[in-house]
C-alpha cells in the first residue's frame, strides 16, 4: 500500500443549491433532515391553548459516486411558521401554524433521498385545545393537528402496526386534547420526527409534552390554558417525551429547542397560560435543524391575547464524499 490517505470532502446546505461531486470521489454519503412544523396560536377567553408542531425526519444513504450524475439538486425545507395568537378579546381562536417542508436531493428528475417535515400545531379553540402536529416520516410530511386530535406521523406505513410511538422511518403521532382533562403527551420515533404536544383545553388545563426521536428532531410542547402548566418539547437522541426545550412558566414564553451543527434540533417548549387577562406565553422556536415549535398559551380573562406559536426549525442537507 502507498500509505497515502484519501482526501475527504464535506458540504452543508442550509438553503437550496446544487452539489457537484468532487473529482476523484468514489463514495457519497448524504443526510437529509426535514423542517419542523410551526406551533399554533393560543386563543382568548374560553378558547384554549394551541398544539406544538411535529419534528422533521432524518434519512441517510450511501451511494457509489459512479451511480450518480456529476451534479445533484438540493432542496432544503423551510420551517413552518407559527400561528398568531388571538388579539380579538372575548372568546376567540388563534391561528394554526404551517407545516414544515421536506428536504430532498434530486439526480436529474429522480429524487434519491428525502426527509419529511413536521405537521403543524392546531390553533387554540373552544372546548378541546389544539392537536399537535405529527412527526415527519422519511417519505412524507406529518399530518397536521386538528381540533382536539393530534396528526398522524408521516409515512412509510409500518405493516400491522398502529399510529403512536413509531420505529423505522415513520413519524410519531401528535398529542390530542380532551375537554376537562388535559393536552395529551405526544409520541416518540426512531428516524421519524417526534410528535407535537396537544394544547391545554377548556377549564384551565395543562398542555401535553412534545415527543422525542432517537435520530430525528423533537416535536414542540403544547401550550397551556392556565399558569405554570405548559409542557416541554421533545429532543433528539431520546425515546422519552418532554426532554427538549423547557416549557414557559409564570405566563412566559417557552424556551427554544437546542440547535446543533451535527445531530438534529430539539422541539421548543410550549407557551404558558395567562391569568386575569394576562397575555399567554409564546411557543419556543424549534431547534435547527428540524425541531418542531411550541404552541402558544391562552389568555383566560378575555381581554388579553393568546400567545403566538413558535417557528419550526429549518431543514438541512449534509454531504460527505471520499
Amino acid at each position: 500500500m502507498s500509505g497515502l490517505v484519501k482526501r475527504k470532502f464535506f458540504e452543508r446546505f442550509i438553503a437550496d443549491g446544487t452539489y457537484t461531486i468532487p473529482n476523484g470521489a468514489s463514495v457519497i454519503w448524504i443526510e437529509c433532515i426535514g423542517a419542523g412544523g410551526g406551533g399554533g396560536g393560543g386563543g382568548t377567553g374560553v378558547a384554549e391553548a394551541a398544539g406544538g408542531g411535529g419534528g422533521g425526519a432524518m434519512s441517510y444513504s450511501v451511494f457509489a459516486a459512479s451511480a450518480l450524475s456529476a451534479t445533484l439538486t438540493i432542496v432544503v425545507g423551510e420551517g413552518g411558521t407559527g400561528g398568531v395568537g388571538s388579539t380579538s378579546g372575548g372568546s376567540s381562536h388563534g391561528a394554526s401554524g404551517s407545516a414544515g417542508e421536506n428536504s430532498t436531493v434530486t439526480d436529474g428528475s429522480k429524487i434519491v433521498l428525502t426527509a419529511g417535515g413536521g405537521g403543524f400545531g392546531y390553533q387554540g379553540v373552544t372546548g378541546p385545545g389544539g392537536g399537535g402536529g405529527g412527526g415527519g416520516g422519511v417519505s412524507q410530511v406529518g399530518a397536521n393537528g386538528t381540533s382536539g386530535t393530534g396528526g398522524n406521523g408521516g409515512n412509510p406505513t409500518i405493516q400491522s402496526s398502529t399510529q403512536g410511538d413509531s420505529l423505522a422511518g415513520r413519524g410519531a403521532s401528535g398529542g390530542g386534547s380532551v375537554s376537562n382533562d388535559s393536552g395529551k403527551t405526544s409520541y416518540n420515533a426512531e428516524y421519524g420526527g417526534g410528535g407535537g404536544g396537544g394544547g391545554g383545553p377548556t377549564n384551565a388545563r395543562p398542555g401535553g409534552t412534545g415527543g422525542s426521536s432517537l435520530y430525528a428532531a423533537g416535536g414542540g410542547g403544547g401550550g397551556a390554558a392556565q399558569t405554570n402548566s405548559a409542557r416541554a418539547g421533545g429532543s433528539w437522541g431520546s425515546y422519552s417525551a418532554g426532554t427538549g426545550g423547557a416549557a414557559g412558566t409564570g405566563h412566559d414564553s417557552g424556551v427554544d429547542g437546542t440547535s446543533r451543527d451535527f445531530g438534529v434540533g430539539d422541539g421548543g417548549g410550549g407557551g404558558d397560560g395567562g391569568a386575569n387577562n394576562t397575555t399567554g406565553g409564546a411557543g419556543g422556536a424549534g431547534g435547527i435543524p428540524g425541531g418542531g415549535s411550541g404552541g402558544g398559551g391562552s389568555d383566560r380573562g378575555g381581554s388579553g391575547a393568546g400567545g403566538n406559536g413558535g417557528l419550526g426549525g429549518r431543514g438541512e442537507v449534509r454531504i460527505w464524499a471520499w
